[in-house]
């Protein structure tokens, strides 16, 4: 398993798929874990150390970078990833329905969300009409994410301000900077190293500064973050563990589609939507698939 970091529900969920295949780590399967703890440079070095191993597979999570990082190692072994991106604008594969090469995998496309998130930051605080955007410029899912902003948000009448920080000491200015300058409301973007590594950084910060913001998955909100819409990661890691058995059981990577989401969750935090003052419109809630109370 080659990655920037983990998040133990996703990982359990993948090893849920890998069991539902028949295989068992400690019984039947040996993993071999490399993270590269958000620093991406490392990852092509991690890589080479896995192919060296003679793994029969190679498994990449959190972005693109890593399955990249996978892919300049080896033409042969099997790559299977999990991210949020498209996999074929990323240059992973060559199409959805037929990967070339060594590669496949499991994507909830997170990236492609974002007209869809700022509808739900109006919903939820129609009048915040100066919205951030956290993105991490170091990171391949940025791009898209700020074309899509920037077409979306004058159709909800708000104004969206590109907030970038990639380290620690970076998100920690972010906020205070975004307290200057009384942001109204925080759409956090999809990046690997948010959800993996400064997840909880990113949660205590919003909740310090007494910053609304919206996540891209419900690990957010169960730390306390306000809301979150996305697909169900868990369902994706799952399916990408059930790639990985079916794989090991001799199915060649290019035979299996990239499977994308059918399954999108709204979660809320009533006990951090209390804590900032904020009642959240009944439409909302009706809406909602979960809430934190």
């Amino acid at each position: 398993m080659l990655s920037t970091g983990g998040v133990d529900s996703l990982t359990r969920a993948f090893f849920k798929g890998l069991t539902g295949m028949g295989f068992e780590e400690g019984h039947n399967l040996t993993v071999v874990r490399r993270s590269a703890a958000g620093q991406f440079d490392k990852l092509p070095a991690l890589a080479q150390d896995l192919v060296s191993q003679k793994v029969d597979a190679i498994v990449a999570i959190g972005g693109p970078v890593p399955t990249r990082a996978a892919k300049s190692a080896t033409s042969t072994i099997p790559i299977i990833f999990a991210y949020g991106g498209d996999p074929v604008s990323d240059g992973l594969v060559g199409s959805f329905n037929r990967p070339d090469g060594n590669v496949t995998g499991a994507s909830f496309m997170g990236a492609s969300l974002t007209p869809k998130r700022l509808q739900v930051l109006k919903q939820l605080l129609p009048q915040a009409l100066d919205v951030a955007l956290l993105l991490n410029p170091k990171a391949t899912l940025a791009e898209g994410q700020i074309r899509d902003a920037r077409k979306a948000a004058p159709m909800l009448g708000q104004k969206v301000q590109i907030i970038n920080a990639s380290g620690a000491d970076e998100i920690d200015a972010a906020f205070a900077e975004m307290n200057r300058q009384k942001v109204e409301a925080l759409l956090v973007g999809v990046d690997p190293s948010y959800a993996l590594v400064f997840r909880d950084r990113i949660v205590g910060l919003a909740a310090q500064y007494k910053l609304p913001a919206l996540y891209d998955s419900r690990d957010y909100v169960e730390k306390g973050g306000l809301i979150s819409y996305g697909s169900v990661l868990t369902d994706t890691w799952r399916q990408a563990g059930l790639y990985v058995g079916r794989i090991l059981k001799g199915e060649k990577p290019q035979d299996l589609p990239i499977i994308q989401p059918s399954r999108f969750e709204m979660l809320i935090n009533l006990k951090t939507a209390k804590a900032l003052g904020l009642e959240v419109p009944a439409g909302l809630l009706a809406v909602a698939d979960d809430t934190v109370e």
